[in-house]
């Protein structure tokens, strides 16, 4: 059985959309309804320094929040948003603003 240390395995970094931190941004609003983007950055390996990445761009998606009932419509997804986790987490935040009867013009989810 080798041994083998920390120094001598390397991890595969990927290209990843940020889940941390949300931007969320009114798109439009009705009577009825209110339109929201929300972004998040997308990292990825850094070529100039080894072990560390840097923001290749934004992912963003659309949704709606139905005013009457507090439903959160996807609208459209955000790229390679697996499982509708950035989704999910800009809805739970929009949710909070709607139960105070708050349409702000731009929030964001953070956590971590």
């Amino acid at each position: 059985m080798r041994n083998r240390t920390v120094d001598t395995v390397q991890r595969p970094q990927r290209r990843s959309i940020d889940w941390q931190c949300i931007g969320i941004e009114k798109h439009s609003e009705t009577d009825d309804e209110v339109a929201y983007r929300f972004v998040a950055d997308i990292w990825e390996p850094n070529p100039e320094i080894k072990g560390r990445s840097r923001i290749a761009g934004q992912a963003e998606g659309l949704m709606r929040l139905i005013k009457a009932t507090g439903e959160v419509l996807l609208d459209q997804p955000m790229p390679d948003d697996t499982n509708e986790r950035r989704f999910n987490s800009a809805a739970r935040k929009i949710k909070q603003h709607w139960a105070n009867r708050e349409y702000p013009e731009k929030t964001m989810f953070a956590c971590g």
